[in-house]
């Protein structure tokens, strides 16, 4: 019998969703992982959880609303699962926009304040939280895997997983097991968050160069994985994450250079 991980555990009247605990996990642990650097800038563990706040909380409300949106059919039929959080559907693209514009509100209430975050450039706090966003989101898709979803076309190799008929495309009912892109995902943001630190060091004397880096490691990881999926929406053929990856990648691109030439020129 094919192991299944289980969706939820249930402790006394308590159900625990196996999704929201690995998504709490990975925020937790990209908090840890970024109060070395937040330190590095003067900023407090205190400062740094609320900023954690602000990026976490629209974060999940964007990358609900980008899920919604992609499987609109799906919603349209049945609109109060779009509340149903816990049943998986999280946009990972969607999430960083709802985070960004989190932080950037964040930003802006601290500046207002009248503290030292009047010489901290907003790409710096998005260049300290960068690899933090990379760790979080390679641990949150493990709740890909306990929710059976995300997941790609049928395998025959020997690592493909077992996923159940409930939750198998009508297309292949009578498959068995499927690529795990959710797995190759998170091994792509592990393999890029040791790149992205070991890269820090030479690439923090300029805001907005790490996280430059950041966005091209992700974006050109996901648009390899997305070879691999046919769940999500596409736009003239072309799935419509792969067309975000890219312009994430080519963003990416655009930070580290901007961020290099003026660099370069105050040096001069």
């Amino acid at each position: 019998m094919a192991f299944v991980p289980p969706a939820a555990i249930s402790v006394g009247p308590l159900t625990i969703y196996l999704y929201s605990v690995f998504i709490l996990t990975g925020a937790v642990a990209g908090y840890y992982l970024a109060r070395p650097e937040g330190r590095r800038f003067r900023i407090s563990p205190r400062i740094l959880q609320e900023s954690l706040f602000f990026g976490v909380v629209p974060g999940i409300v964007g990358a609900r609303l980008y899920h919604v949106i992609d499987q609109s059919a799906y919603y349209a039929a049945d609109p109060l699962q779009a509340f149903a959080i816990w049943n998986g559907g999280l946009g990972i693209l969607g999430g960083l926009a709802g985070g960004l514009l989190g932080l950037w509100v964040f930003w802006k209430l601290r500046r207002r304040a009248g503290t030292f975050w009047k010489g901290l450039p907003f790409l710096r706090l998005l260049d300290i939280w960068a690899p933090s966003v990379l760790l979080a989101q390679a641990v949150g898709r493990f709740g890909n895997w306990t929710n059976q979803e995300a997941f790609g076309p049928p395998t025959d190799l020997p690592w493909g997983v077992y996923i159940e008929p409930a939750h198998r495309p009508a297309e292949y009912a009578a498959q068995t097991h499927f690529h795990p892109t959710f797995f190759y995902e998170a091994g792509l943001d592990f393999l890029g968050l040791a790149l992205l630190l070991y890269l820090r060091p030479k690439l923090r004397a300029t805001p907005g160069r790490v996280l430059g880096a950041y966005l091209v490691i992700y974006g050109l990881g996901r648009f390899a994985v997305e070879f691999y999926r046919f769940d999500t929406a596409a736009l003239a053929g072309i799935p419509l994450a792969q067309v975000l990856a890219v312009a994430l990648a080519v963003l990416g691109i655009l930070l580290l250079t901007r961020a290099g030439t003026s660099s370069a020129t105050r040096s001069r």
